[in-house]
């Protein structure tokens, strides 16, 4: 009896420490009616959310922190070189900002929701490193292809929602628009010696082709005034809707179709740089002037399907989730668990896979009544087993603040 009445102490004590937490507003980008996921604010919330995640695999993030404050560093290629085993070298990130406005009025959500999209990323072929680390074959040309890839994007939309018993329905009505981004864009390179003429040729041959609904005069001094003319004029038409079940709140399960189009984004220009640049010639670079040419091309989203399902799990929540790209029929998902101590303090940790990238997260944060403020980090790889690399790193920060 002794013993009962201690386990029920200690099982009681924590259930007054711990208590579980579900999706909230900033999960919205999968289900639009998480906008409403609004915690212990009951009337509105505003909302602001940045996400950088940054991925390479030269250096670990660890080595990378010394040269953020060095005054001059020096890249051995040997060591790069040496790290890579047989990859190629990539420099990618993916950066997003997220803000909202949400207004509950009984059993009506209404809002406006505003996105901001750059991904990029450089690709720089094994052979490449290899050649400046441990040189070339004499009188055997060395060439390749580096690739580049940039598509920067901004989206705006109301928000609408109304709370059935047990269900609730919303959408919201985008306008999107390219800022700017590529197609097929490379830096060739070539490098050979030739010991009979007694010459070094080394050169870097850029083709960029940029897409825009901007002319190249525009880009180059790019206002809010400008964007919103473009927005009037240019913009895509898109439809997020989603439905869920259980408390709006906390929902316990979630379905949403994403992007779908109805007018995709004008693209109006292709700004075309080419330049070419010799190492060891007295010509050390020649450039091809500004091309613009007036073209007829769309922009729009990817259509995706999203789903999730809330699991309680003694005194958290366990939460997978997926989002299935109609167009390329490829699947990110993922997995999290979500308590929160003494109700004030949100803990999460979870793994996933984003556009074949692996993340494992630990987030953490203070939740108010008026005031949250969360932040998350990750560990970024291409293959889970070299997870723990520290090559790649994601970062999100969510500040919320309402009644």
């Amino acid at each position: 009896m002794k013993k009962l009445f201690i386990i029920l102490l200690i099982v009681s004590s924590i259930s007054l420490i711990i208590f579980s937490e579900g999706l909230r507003s900033f999960d919205s980008s999968l289900n639009p009616l998480l906008l409403e996921s609004i915690g212990k604010r009951n009337y509105f919330e505003i909302e602001l959310s940045p996400d950088i995640m940054v991925y390479q695999n030269a250096y670990k993030v660890a080595d990378l922190l010394p040269i953020l404050t060095a005054t001059k560093f020096t890249v051995d290629f040997d060591d790069i070189y040496a790290s890579l085993g047989a990859d190629d070298l990539f420099f990618i990130t993916n950066d997003n900002v997220e803000g909202h406005l949400v207004v509950n009025i009984f059993d009506l959500g209404v809002g406006v929701v505003l996105n901001g999209d750059l991904k990029s990323d450089l690709t720089v072929p094994n052979d490449l490193i290899d050649l400046i680390a441990n040189g070339n074959e004499i009188n055997t040309p060395d060439e390749g292809t580096m690739l580049l890839n940039l598509d920067t994007s901004f989206k705006a939309g109301a928000y609408a929602s109304y709370n059935f018993d047990g269900m609730s329905v919303g959408l919201v009505y985008n306008l999107f628009l390219p800022i700017v981004y590529t197609e097929e864009s490379d830096i060739g390179y070539e490098f050979s010696t030739d010991t009979e003429e007694g010459t070094i040729t080394a050169q870097l041959n850029m083709n960029v082709d940029l897409y825009s609904p901007f002319n190249s005069d525009e880009l180059d001094s790019i206002t809010f005034n400008t964007i919103t003319d473009k927005f009037l004029t240019d913009a895509g038409h898109s439809i997020d809707a989603g439905v869920t079940f259980g408390e709006i709140k906390n929902p316990v399960v979630g379905i949403a179709v994403k992007n779908i189009t109805v007018i995709p984004a004008k693209v109006s220009y292709k700004i075309s740089y080419q330049e070419t640049i010799s190492l060891f010639s007295e010509d050390s670079s020649s450039s091809s002037p500004i091309e613009v040419e007036s073209v007829n091309e769309t922009y729009a989203y990817p259509m995706s399907v999203t789903g999730f399902f809330r699991i309680p799990v003694v005194l958290l929540d366990v939460i997978p989730y997926g989002e299935f790209y109609v167009d390329t029929q490829e699947i990110d998902w993922g997995v999290q668990a979500k308590t929160s101590l003494f109700n004030f303090i949100p803990l999460t940790v979870g793994i996933e896979n984003y556009h074949d990238y692996w993340s494992t997260f630990l987030g953490f944060g203070i939740d108010s009544r008026i005031i949250e403020s969360r932040t998350e980090l990750s560990l970024t790889a291409k293959d889970l087993e070299k997870i723990f690399d520290l090559n790649g790193f994601t970062f999100k920060s969510s500040f919320a603040i309402g009644f």
